[in-house]
């Protein structure tokens, strides 16, 4: 048997390297129908060949570019199994993840992202290598609920310490996961939680935020779906247990089981929209707009491109959704979500990108578009916002940020600016 998981593992990993969408679909699905439960597929054959993946850029063998086209293939073979499955289930809870500094390899943080979004929360993702005073700003503005953190190289074990050390000096009951090869052999970390890999992550943040009051802002966010070994966090004095036979999992693998047989004839109709799959991984799928990948890919590339400055950043937040979500329910919200989606992208201009990145968050670039424009846009579509959503009381409190090389620092000030506009009484406007 573990021959066999090799096998497919590696067969997953050449389908990776040679972009083909349809053949990682057709290994799941022949994994799937040969009896491997879906965890077991993450386990044994799609965990595996994704560290290769990663090992291999690492090396320099591939580009960052074919890392993230793994990633994206693997996110959309595992919301092809996963998606029809669970539907559409909304969690209270807001989970902030970050690689801590000098951590340059956030793919195993992706995938975490994916997984917690899949079991309803709404994440908060930072990326890579987030400096340890960004960090902390940003945990003190956006007050998330849970924060998880990873550390994959073992040389980036003093920069967790640092950072473990200021959240919880901060907020000494901060709700916190950790891990990563650097911290495996971590001690002493506090309330910070150990989690031994991805299978035991969505149990591990359930654990996590059933100990806290309910956080009166919290968001929730549609699943989305797709895995990878993440916050594997790092001290012995709290491990969590293996799902194992909990009734936790037994119920995921009852919802999950169902759909065992059908899955090589899902694998054929998403291998035969292959073409689509750049789309399709990279798109919000509640909204149709582009999701949080696309968001910071597409700021990545105008960030190097001269003709795109001067660069503005908008991050955009919905005041007064939850109560719309709580007292009318999810397809309410889904409305909301979606005349709200449209009236942004209606009220930007030709050649701005506007993106979901979760929840009822949204961001936006505008290329060519200088700090006084930037804030009058910002002011435009924050009107836009409250006439759309005046039915349902909804408006919009709106950060601006300049982008000039630094895409993090870029995206943290105008979280901050957004977090400003917030305290200020919402539904108004502030400028990084």
């Amino acid at each position: 048997m573990d021959k066999a998981l090799r096998r497919l593992s590696r067969d997953y990993e050449d389908a990776l390297r040679l972009a083909d969408a349809a053949g990682a679909q057709r290994v799941a699905g022949r994994s799937l129908s040969e009896g491997l439960s879906v965890a077991r597929l993450y386990q044994r054959v799609i965990a595996p060949a994704m560290w290769r993946i990663g090992t291999l850029w690492e090396q320099g063998a591939i580009s960052v570019a074919d890392e993230h086209l793994a990633t994206a293939l693997t996110h959309q073979v595992m919301a092809g199994i996963y998606g029809p499955s669970l539907g559409h289930k909304l969690m209270p809870g807001r989970v902030l993840l970050a690689a801590v500094e000098g951590e340059q390899h956030a793919l195993g943080l992706r995938m975490a992202a994916d997984v917690i979004e899949l079991a309803g929360y709404e994440t908060i993702y930072l990326g890579a290598d987030v400096p340890t005073a960004d960090l902390l700003g940003v945990v003190t503005a956006r007050a998330p609920d849970l924060v998880a953190l990873a550390a994959t190289m073992p040389d980036s074990a003093t920069a967790l310490d640092r950072a473990l050390t200021g959240i919880q000096d901060a907020d000494p009951s901060a709700s916190i996961l950790f891990g990563g090869q650097g911290a495996r052999a971590r001690q002493g970390n506090g309330d910070a939680v150990l989690v031994q890999d991805l299978e035991r992550l969505p149990a591990a943040v359930r654990r996590a935020l059933d100990t806290r009051e309910p956080d009166s802002e919290s968001r929730s966010v549609r699943d989305q779906a797709s895995p990878e070994r993440a916050p594997e966090q790092g001290r012995p004095a709290r491990s969590e247990p293996v799902l194992g036979g909990s009734g936790e999992e037994e119920s995921l693998e009852q919802n999950l089981s169902g759909i065992a047989a059908e899955t090589a004839d899902l694998a054929r109709s998403l291998a035969r929209q292959a073409n689509t799959y750049r789309d399709l991984a990279y798109t919000d799928a509640l909204r149709g707009l582009p999701n949080r990948r696309a968001f910071e890919d597409r700021a990545a590339r105008l960030s190097d491109f001269s003709d795109a400055k001067p660069l503005a950043v908008l991050m955009l937040d919905l005041d007064g959704f939850k109560p719309v979500n709580d007292s009318q329910g999810h397809e309410a919200g889904d409305r909301v979500l979606a005349l709200i989606a449209r009236t942004i992208a209606d009220d930007l201009r030709e050649g701005d990108f506007v993106a979901r990145l979760g929840g009822d968050e949204f961001a936006a670039l505008l290329p060519r578009t200088g700090p006084a424009e930037a804030e009058m846009l910002a002011e435009r579509l924050r009107e836009s916002v409250e006439d759309a959503g005046g039915e349902d009381s909804v408006t919009a409190s709106i950060g601006v940020a300049m982008l000039e090389d630094d895409v993090r620092g870029a995206l943290l000030q105008a979280d901050v600016a957004l977090y400003e506009a917030k305290n200020a009484g919402r539904n108004t406007v502030r400028c990084d």
